[in-house]
């Protein structure tokens, strides 16, 4: 396994298991499938740094998914996706910590317009995934640290699953 997989595969079990916690089912896609078929309307930013590993996490949606996930009908969409972008680089900070990556995250942004494309010098495609009616695509850019080697897991304290509370 490579660098680049272990990435791919934190991602995408990320942004699946994101979904379905808020009773959404996506299916991976090939990107290229939904390129004119659906608008997205939002787009979420969040910036990461770390001693390993530094980058961006964008996660852009068309309004289906985002609809069908809103936890109340008086939630603003523009909201929901930064809350979104910000759970999902969560869960991917802590599917790399197991390999020895640690990483601080930035505060959301959002972007809002017609036909927004993401342009990347990443050697990561962007990942599509399809609901009934909609599109939900996830982009990564990262740089590496020299050296870093993300195919070993390390042994690494308890992490709280993802959804779960803490008190103290």
């Amino acid at each position: 396994m490579t660098n680049e997989e272990v990435i791919e595969q934190a991602v995408t079990s990320s942004c699946l298991s994101l979904f379905a916690d808020y009773a959404l089912t996506l299916e991976r896609v090939d990107a290229a499938t939904f390129a004119d078929v659906f608008d997205i309307v939002f787009c979420g930013v969040v910036g990461f740094s770390g001693d390993q590993m530094r980058g961006t996490l964008l996660l852009a949606s068309s309004s289906e998914p985002l609809g069908r996930t809103l936890p109340s009908s008086d939630a603003s969409l523009r909201e929901w996706v930064a809350e979104l972008s910000n759970q999902l680089l969560g869960r991917i900070k802590n599917k790399l910590f197991a390999h020895g990556v640690t990483l601080h995250l930035s505060t959301p942004t959002v972007l809002r317009g017609q036909h927004l494309v993401r342009v990347s010098a990443s050697p990561f495609p962007p990942y599509a995934f399809s609901c009934d009616g909609g599109v939900v695509c996830v982009w990564i850019d990262t740089e590496l640290s020299p050296g870093i080697d993300l195919t070993q897991v390390t042994e690494t304290p308890d992490v709280m699953s993802e959804g779960s509370g803490f008190l103290f």
